[in-house]
């Protein structure tokens, strides 16, 4: 996870510098920084490899240091003379990954480094209370007789793992309610006049819906994308290649109507004497309710109810292994590496022994 967030987030700052035009006397410098960044490291490399010295020889030393260091700034001095080489294609492949994309629908490469960085922080927290390194108060275990700790410790972690399960019915309430316009409340049966609650699960049948239509959008402009990445690969213009009549063809191949109304589908089509015109080959969510940029974004958010039913879990199984003696209840295990009882064969309990 943390190697795949660094990737898209690399590969975003690397498309921003090379699709940045830049202009002498002021304005963006960002394309200038970045062509020198990479000429003075690319330089240096070849530089150090062709000069390194095979043995620990002190002048040859000092000679390859210096070669290597004028390397790199030679390179820094370099990188004006290819400063536009370039911004028109990786412009166009930066705009149809952000526009015209499945990353369109997480709200680009920056959208994407962004659901990384909650799945790595949920993630970590996860990894942190399975081992007993979570963020806790212990000053009072420490003031305990040893026989105290694990029932203290176990309503502790049980009151934790309560209000994680109260975190995950809420933020999956709010975001049915918030990004899926899930109803709150309904006419009351007895009492059209009156309102009341509608159900979780009916909020949830909403939100299962809702998202088996994301996914159709999803599948759909996969689907786009396999036509458009060969185009934009040799330079193409995104939004140039796809004509009207291979639009409506496309829109017309698909089981749109299992997801949505045929009206609102029909609504999306181009018309039929002009099939030359040009259309950007990216998914519009038929009815116009819902824009199709960021679409996905509220399906990703339940990653933020599934992390605290992750640590809610944790915290359970914690408590089954402190009672059944397969983990120390010690203010200062935190500190250590690993404190289950697999490297602390003395503290097993007597039945473990027996079987080991």
């Amino acid at each position: 996870m943390l190697l795949a967030e660094i990737g898209a987030l690399c590969f975003w700052i690397a498309l921003k510098g090379l699709s940045s035009e830049y202009t002498p006397g002021g304005g963006d410098v960002s394309g200038l920084v970045f062509r020198s960044l990479i000429t003075a490291i690319a330089l240096g490399l070849v530089v150090h490899k062709a000069t390194k010295p095979a043995g620990a020889m002190t002048d040859k030393a000092d000679r390859h240091a210096i070669f290597v260091t004028v390397a790199v700034f030679l390179g820094f001095a370099l990188g004006r003379a290819w400063v536009s080489v370039g911004v028109e294609y990786f412009s166009n492949l930066l705009n149809w990954l952000q526009n015209a994309s499945l990353l369109m629908l997480v709200g680009g490469l920056r959208g994407l480094g962004t659901r990384f960085t909650l799945w790595l922080a949920l993630l970590g927290a996860s990894i942190a209370t399975a081992k007993g390194k979570h963020i806790n108060v212990d000053v009072v275990m420490r003031f305990l007789h040893p026989k105290m700790r694990v029932p203290v410790a176990v309503l502790g972690w049980i009151a934790a793992s309560v209000m994680c399960f109260a975190g995950v019915v809420g933020f999956a309430d709010h975001i049915a309610i918030e990004s899926f316009k899930a109803p709150a409340t309904q006419p009351c049966p007895e009492d059209p006049n009156k309102d009341c609650d509608v159900s979780f699960g009916q909020k949830l049948g909403v939100v299962t819906r809702e998202v088996g239509n994301d996914s159709f959008l999803i599948g759909r402009q996969l689907s786009l994308d396999l036509k458009s990445f060969p185009r934009v690969l040799v330079g193409t213009k995104y939004d140039g290649w796809m004509k009207a009549s291979e639009w409506n063809a496309w829109l017309r191949d698909g089981n749109w109507g299992a997801h949505f109304k045929e009206d609102d589908v029909a609504n999306l089509l181009l018309p039929e004497d002009q099939p030359d015109a040009r259309r950007s080959p990216a998914v519009n969510v038929p009815g116009g309710m819902e824009q199709a940029r960021g679409l996905v974004i509220r399906d990703l958010n339940f990653v933020f109810p599934f992390g605290l039913l992750m640590i809610a879990l944790r915290f359970i199984l914690r408590s089954l292994l402190a009672l059944s003696g397969y983990v120390r209840v010690d203010p200062d295990a935190a500190h250590e590496e690993e404190e289950v009882e697999e490297n602390h064969p003395e503290l097993r309990p007597a039945a473990a022994k027996g079987a080991s």
